[in-house]
């Protein structure tokens, strides 16, 4: 998939502070996790080797995620988070600042963030296995045509997680082998996750 890892929204970014190191030593921890099973990374083999798969936490200010075209890399410091800020769904537009630049997938980070305030942290993770069987295992889905990145997936996304009971994990399905889930707590996100690929494999 080309496209995999391209900011699809307007950005309006300024360089900022970093993170304090004990804000993100949850999201690092998971984020060890996913990429040692293949749901972050980068790799040749898949989407022309460009970077995928990000983390975010709410914050007073709005939310950290981890910075564009940061999966190669096999841990994350401060300096590779980037505050979001400000959003305009319908807008298509991003305010953030930090050290770099925020994820592509910022939108649907913010769309989960803007809907409920009872989601605290949001992990999208890249897993074929789960991604193809989702159907089969009855996950929420996105509609096919709604591609990542976009109002449209922002939408989609917050019709499924509005009612739904957290942690929510879904497929989208227009997104290749995306898989994203939210919840209160980075534990009960990741451990879903973790009970999902355990029912795909």
């Amino acid at each position: 998939m080309e496209e995999e890892g391209v900011t699809k929204f307007q950005l309006h970014w300024q360089a900022g502070d970093a993170p304090a190191p004990e804000f993100i030593r949850e999201l690092e921890f998971w984020r060890s996790r996913l990429r040692a099973i293949g749901g972050i990374g980068a790799d040749p083999r898949r989407y022309g080797g460009i970077g995928f798969g990000n983390l975010s936490r709410r914050c007073t200010e709005g939310f950290w995620i981890t910075g564009t075209q940061t999966g190669e890399l096999a841990s994350l410091g401060p300096q590779h988070y980037s505050l979001v800020e400000n959003w305009d769904i319908d807008a298509n537009t991003i305010w953030a600042r930090g050290p770099v630049a925020p994820s592509s997938e910022s939108m649907s980070h913010a769309a989960l963030y803007d809907l409920r305030p009872d989601i605290h942290w949001v992990f999208h993770a890249h897993l074929p296995e789960l991604w193809r069987r989702a159907a089969a295992l009855d996950l929420p889905r996105t509609p096919a045509d709604v591609e990542y990145g976009t109002p449209a997936m922002a939408a989609a996304v917050r019709d499924i997680a509005r009612h739904a009971r957290l942690p929510v994990l879904l497929s989208m399905t227009g997104h290749e082998d995306g898989i994203l889930v939210a919840g209160q707590q980075a534990d009960d996100c990741g451990e879903a996750l973790l009970r999902a690929i355990a029912r795909a494999s």
